[in-house]
């Protein structure tokens, strides 16, 4: 009967068989969608708009990474099969970190807030529950490294529009999005994201802040850099002009910390590269060092006026000022401190995120965040060491590169006060986690079990919450 069926509907049981083959691979690709679509919210959305209604909480990036916690949660209550057995060093240290943050929430809440705190506390602990979720679903979600390449591609391809935007400012002095409006958002009515240094123009595309505007460039950069050097068979103008735009936007930010993330992404990645290769990057910073001289003049003396100026320098000595103020504040709530998102800029601004959680965290909370950035730069520095092929090595000390270069710019600003730059750590820390597991799964260091077609339509209405299916044969579906 079968053979009858078969010789009556020749292509019936390829189409199946083709629809089989493909099913899983439309699935994996869900989870790079998702964070594709939080990538553009986050970077091609300004970041003032926000539905007032809901607060510090209103904007579409933070109600976006919220789906993907309900994603997530949805996900490990619905799974059928176990887990690969194996270490999440990034999911234990969220979790911890998580833990610290609602164990302050709960005693200052017990203990009493002040009006003014009680809302930025509420709004605090939903923003790090959101951007858990989109570390969360990145970090299980991607199964391998087509996954994981689309989403590096989408960080490229969004760094890439804030470089165009923003050199487009510095060109035209405007701020180039009074114009945008989304019905039932709105805008702080005296906002202006465009600011002048040494008679430059500090561009910030969509952010709020050109620091946030640097953020993104220096976590793009060693992306773009090495997905051109090794996707060779793309066109070459589509590969080397976000590395350009990138680069070219980064010494025109006249900005300190991006220049200095930056240099430190270029200096992470250096040793991953050939000796041929790292003479022809000298030579193209050169080069590129060259051309700005020729085409901005005075430019190259206020970026080094900026790194040489000490304590003359109004935004040094606002930060340096502020110290002993915050560090009086933490001699209240020394182990778990007075709530995230309660030291507010009116008490004082320090504009050093770490310095910012040891208030609002205490030392504990504190000592979790830097465990969390600590094991997504491990997870990237052993990934990078245990890699099986030369694209997977690069891309490893890439994501360890641009990790490494978001830590070192929240010490010049709070970065979680900023959508974009909290959206970019988070996000990286997430790919560092799921790069650490593709790459031990492609060495066979996780038994991943047998591979099969998943049976379609078993779970009805479940559909995209197996984002992430294992493909793990069990003999449930039999």
């Amino acid at each position: 009967m079968r053979d009858s069926a078969n010789s009556w509907h020749p292509r019936e049981g390829t189409v199946v068989q083709a629809a089989a083959q493909m099913e899983p691979q439309r699935e994996r690709s869900d989870v790079a969608t998702f964070v594709t679509v939080y990538l553009v919210l986050t970077c091609a959305v300004p970041s003032n708009l926000t539905i007032s209604a809901l607060g510090t909480v209103g904007r579409l990036t933070t109600l976006w990474a919220l789906l993907a916690l309900v994603w997530w949660v949805l996900y490990q209550v619905h799974r059928t099969t176990p887990e690969a057995v194996g270490r999440r060093p990034v999911r234990l240290a969220l979790a911890l970190f998580l833990a610290v943050a609602i164990a302050s929430y709960a005693v200052a809440m017990l203990h009493g807030l002040p009006d003014k705190e009680s809302s930025p506390a509420d709004g605090g602990l939903i923003r790090l529950l959101a951007w858990a979720g989109i570390l969360l679903l990145i970090h299980d979600g991607l199964k391998n490294r087509r996954g994981l390449i689309i989403i590096m591609r989408s960080v490229v391809m969004m760094g890439t529009f804030t470089a165009v935007l923003g050199l487009l400012q510095f060109v035209t002095g405007a701020s180039l999005i009074d114009w945008i409006t989304i019905p039932g958002m709105s805008s702080s009515p005296d906002f202006s994201n465009i600011d002048v240094r040494g008679g430059f123009v500090r561009a910030a595309a969509m952010a709020s802040h050109p620091l946030e505007y640097g953020v993104v460039l220096s976590t793009s950069f060693p992306i773009a850099l090495t997905l051109a050097l090794t996707q060779t068979t793309r066109n070459w103008l589509l590969r080397w002009l976000p590395v350009m735009a990138i680069a070219v936007a980064s010494v025109l930010s006249v900005s300190r910390s991006a220049l200095i993330a930056v240099a430190i992404a270029f200096v992470i990645l250096i040793p991953a590269w050939s000796k041929s290769m790292r003479r022809r990057a000298y030579v193209a910073s050169i080069g590129l060092v060259g051309a700005i001289y020729i085409l901005t003049p005075g430019l190259l003396g206020t970026l080094r006026g900026l790194f040489t100026v000490g304590g003359d320098d109004t935004s040094i000595t606002s930060r340096t000022n502020g110290y002993s103020t915050a560090l009086g504040m933490l001699e209240n709530n020394p182990v778990i401190g007075r709530a995230f998102g309660t030291f507010l800029p009116e008490y004082v601004i320090v504009d050093n995120q770490y310095l910012g959680l040891l208030v609002e965290l205490g030392v504990l909370g504190l000592a979790m965040f830097l465990a969390l950035i600590v094991s997504g730069l491990t997870c990237a520095w052993r990934a990078r060491h245990l890699a099986v092929d030369n694209d997977m090595r690069q891309l490893s000390q890439a994501v360890l590169a641009s990790l490494a270069a978001v830590a070192v710019t929240f010490a010049f600003f709070d970065g979680l006060s900023f959508p974009m730059a909290a959206a970019m750590l988070f996000l990286m820390l997430g790919v560092a986690g799921a790069l650490w597991r593709i790459v031990q799964e492609e060495r066979g260091g996780l038994p991943v079990g047998k591979l099969t077609a998943p049976t379609i339509g078993k779970t009805p209405g479940f559909g995209l919450l197996h984002p992430y299916r294992d493909g793990v044969d069990d003999g449930s579906n039999r």
